[in-house]
């Protein structure tokens, strides 16, 4: 269960999916506790890896979950934050990626994920209200 709420990102990152390799990850969303990104490269549930972010030490982390190129991850320690330097995702980004998030939900019949997307869709439309 999620104890610290993520907050949209835009941002790359290396990632570091055992001891002798890195590779450039997508942020799409973090906290304090862990992260979710996009990658090429196939990471496993219960991976060990490590995320390096400019002006950081580096945070390991064990993968939860997986689907397709996007993957979640739980930081070993508390994730600092407040220091790092990362790019908020604009609302048209997260719009976007909500959009996909609940064609997919759709697609894979996930009746119940796809009605949580369409709340955060209404909760993200810029509507002006006259």
């Amino acid at each position: 269960m999620r104890k610290s709420e993520r907050i949209p990102v835009d941002e790359t990152a290396r990632l570091h999916p055992n001891g002798w390799s890195s590779l450039e990850v997508r942020l799409l969303d973090c906290s304090t506790g862990g992260f979710r990104a996009v990658c090429e490269a196939r990471v496993r549930i219960g991976d060990s890896v490590t995320l390096e972010l400019p002006g950081l030490e580096p945070a390991k982390a064990w993968v939860t979950w997986c689907h397709g190129k996007e993957f979640g991850a739980r930081f070993v320690e508390p994730f600092p934050l407040d220091r790092a330097n990362l790019a908020a995702a604009g609302d048209e980004v997260l719009l976007a990626r909500l959009l996909v998030e609940r064609a997919a939900a759709h697609r894979a019949n996930l009746r119940e994920r796809e009605e949580r997307l369409r709340e955060r869709i209404r909760q993200t439309l810029p509507i002006r209200r006259s």
